[in-house]
């Protein structure tokens, strides 16, 4: 057919035609939205084991609000639009409710927990703390069963710095490093020149210092710990003269390493320590012109001691000192013992009371020396062995500042003033 025979058809486009072409991008993006937001759903609502043959009856059954079902998936919405509880927590109904189930593959689905903004997040498993050399502070566990058997073995492990001791300061123990202060009247013999046949009459002692562990191969217990130990001791023991203008008048210092091993009931240890007594400036001032004589007392000592538990309240304890170097007046063997009912467990914010006696012998005074004795009350700390006390002290025998002390001088031998003194004091061990 020749070009001239060919037909020509003639059309009109209408104007909705015409105008199709700028609505196809508009209507694409839409679909595209909507299949976009459709495959996310299916994707972050449904396990990829599932069938897909359940999604529909899984998200109805989700989303049937009033009904109890069981849940085959996370739902990130339903958990997000649990009511809140009155008091925050949960009750058993709750607990049940947010249970782990097991589809058809075993595998156990764990739902999250509402999420609340206040109150606990309970998880599935109870929780364990990170198991530790010793440790009787288990969560869900009474803290009375921990201290039931204060002596029984327990694992031991190496510790730097532990919070507590094997091997504790004697409680009446006059030169036993630790936090102390007394208040006492001493009705003996002042040491003051020209005042000999006067009462010493108040005083002030206070204890600067304190023992510590520094390493450890043993139990961890929070109470009477066992196994081998290095501590360290130290101490200033002070005294003030609150009627003469709170005047210094002496100081000793003591510096200790005690090497301790305890097994059940027993402790041991051997120590060294250094002891050496100086007189307060002041006093030195005053009374040296009216003729009084300060001592170089200086002691150097190599200390045996042992300690029993013979109920978990009442201990016995002594030890053997000799020293290798003296000065001063000083002689080697010194000899301490004593007696301490007590409570061993942590008593609270009520307290305990308490009874201590330390008796203490010296070679220099001819086997000479003092009694202490304590009763009051008592605290012990809830993690550890610290105590702090409070109550009344006696203490009858030589002064056990070693500054006062006479010398006679046809014998040449020294003779410690003696003290009868009461009062109240408190006393802090950590």
């Amino acid at each position: 057919m020749s070009p001239e025979n060919t037909p020509t058809i003639h059309y009109r486009t209408s104007p909705s035609v015409r105008n199709a072409p700028a609505c196809f991008p508009l209507i694409g993006t839409f679909t595209a939205l909507l299949l976009l937001f459709w495959h996310a759903n299916i994707v972050l609502a449904k396990p990829h084991s599932q069938d897909p043959k359940q999604w529909p009856t899984a998200s109805s059954e989700n989303n049937s609000s009033g009904q109890k079902q069981e849940l085959k998936f996370i739902q990130l919405g339903s958990i997000l639009s649990e009511p809140e509880h009155a008091n925050g927590f949960y009750n058993e109904v709750d607990e049940q409710e947010f249970m782990p189930t097991i589809p058809a593959d075993g595998q156990p689905i764990h739902v999250l927990p509402p999420v609340e903004p206040h109150g606990p997040v309970i998880l599935d498993m109870p929780y364990n703390g990170m198991p530790s050399c010793e440790s009787c502070a288990i969560p869900g566990n009474n803290y009375s069963d921990c201290f039931d058997n204060l002596w029984a073995p327990r694992p031991w492990c190496w510790q730097l710095l532990p919070n507590n001791l094997i091997y504790t300061s004697y409680l009446a123990g006059p030169k036993e490093p630790r936090l102390a202060t007394v208040w006492y009247d001493d009705t003996g013999p002042s040491p003051i020149p020209g005042r000999r046949g006067e009462q010493n009459g108040w005083l002030w002692d206070s204890t600067l210092g304190g023992r510590v562990s520094v390493l450890r191969y043993g139990s961890n217990t929070e109470l009477h710990p066992q196994g081998f130990e290095v501590q360290l001791e130290g101490a200033a023991f002070i005294r003030l003269d609150p009627e003469d203008d709170r005047d210094l008048r002496s100081a000793d210092y003591r510096f200790g390493i005690p090497l301790v091993y305890g097994i059940g009931r027993w402790q041991t240890k051997i120590a060294y320590y250094h002891n050496s007594a100086h007189i307060g400036d002041e006093f030195y001032k005053k009374y040296h012109p009216l003729g009084f004589e300060r001592v170089n007392y200086v002691r150097d000592v190599i200390v045996l001691g042992n300690s029993y538990y013979m109920y978990d309240w009442l201990r016995i304890y002594g030890e053997a000192g000799w020293s290798f170097f003296n000065a001063g007046g000083s002689k080697p063997w010194e000899f301490q013992f004593g007696t301490e009912l007590i409570q061993a467990r942590p008593t609270g914010i009520r307290g305990a009371p308490f009874f201590a006696v330390n008796g203490m012998t010296r070679q220099e005074l001819n086997w000479g020396g003092n009694v202490c004795a304590q009763i009051g009350w008592a605290w012990r700390g809830y993690q550890s062995e610290k105590l702090l006390r409070i109550g009344f002290e006696y203490l009858y025998g030589s002064d056990p500042q070693y500054e006062f002390t006479e010398t006679n001088p046809t014998t040449g031998k020294i003779t410690a003033l003696n003290q009868n003194r009461a009062g109240i004091g408190m006393w802090y061990d950590y």
